[in-house]
């Protein structure tokens, strides 16, 4: 549920995204290898950004991702063999050489093989990306994330909002993820980010028409218009038709003027 959220949120956005779910350890390493290769031939300007939503451990240090059918490991020695090492994105990334990376492991669960690990540890290690990337966690490093109450993780529901935000830089789009989770968790989950970024950038970057300035010139003729279209001084309305005789009221002008003629005309022969 939650990397179908992200990925719908995602090409609402503009993002070509590939979503694989279920995936075994070859559809795995195969997914990751594609897409270095898309990242590469997208050029230096490309964005790219990955998502995993499932279940990951640590082991000496280093994280693993869960693929189907790693189910039963017996000890640490087996992780290598059954799981995938995240830093195996990390290097598809680095050989790209995209200017911007984003690499989200919403994957920090207890270890459930901790009864074979020496020195298990729940949820996910630190990691450094190459520069120009930012690596953000559903929870920090060594804790635990919470699957939710609702059909998505408190950090999926967050992230899917906070991106569709208008012009939010990429840092400020993860503070609010941060916020939002730390207040529907009771602060029981903190998210966290390990950021190399070098460039600006916005998910949802919306072009803002430019700010019109009316300047608003003096205009005489408007002015003593409206200054004496009431007046029954006939004087001042013909002063008007003298004044401006090619005004914007002439007409007006001329029947009030005579309007007020016909009317003194009129109380005259009384």
């Amino acid at each position: 549920n939650d990397a179908r959220l992200i990925g719908t949120t995602l090409k609402s956005l503009g993002f070509e995204v590939y979503i694989h779910e279920n995936a075994d350890q070859k559809t795995m390493k195969r997914a990751i290898r594609d897409f270095g290769e898309k990242l590469e031939s997208a050029g230096e300007d490309a964005v790219g950004f990955f998502y995993f939503s499932g279940h990951g451990l640590q082991s000496e240090g280093e994280n693993y991702l869960q693929p189907i059918g790693a189910e039963e490991l017996r000890g640490e020695a087996d992780v290598e063999i059954e799981m995938v090492s995240a830093n195996a994105i990390l290097k598809q990334m680095e050989f790209a050489r995209n200017g911007l990376n984003i690499v989200i492991l919403d994957a920090c669960r207890t270890n459930p093989f901790s009864r074979g690990f020496r020195s298990a540890q729940n949820g996910l290690a630190k990691m450094d990306g190459p520069t120009g990337s930012i690596l953000a966690y559903s929870t920090a490093p060594g804790t635990v994330a919470y699957d939710g109450r609702s059909d998505n993780s408190p950090y999926a529901g967050a992230l899917a909002k906070a991106m569709l935000m208008p012009n939010i830089p990429v840092e400020t789009v993860f503070k609010k993820v941060r916020i939002s989770v730390i207040n529907e968790t009771d602060e029981k989950q903190v998210p966290w980010e390990s950021s190399s970024l070098t460039g600006e950038f916005m998910f949802n970057k919306i072009q803002l028409p430019a700010a019109e300035v009316v300047v608003s010139a003096p205009d005489p003729d408007e002015d003593f218009w409206q200054s004496i279209k009431d007046s029954d001084d006939t004087t001042l309305v013909r002063s008007y038709l003298v004044k401006f005789p090619n005004g914007k009221y002439l007409n007006e002008a001329a029947i009030r003027l005579n309007s007020l003629l016909a009317a003194k005309a009129a109380a005259e022969r009384k």
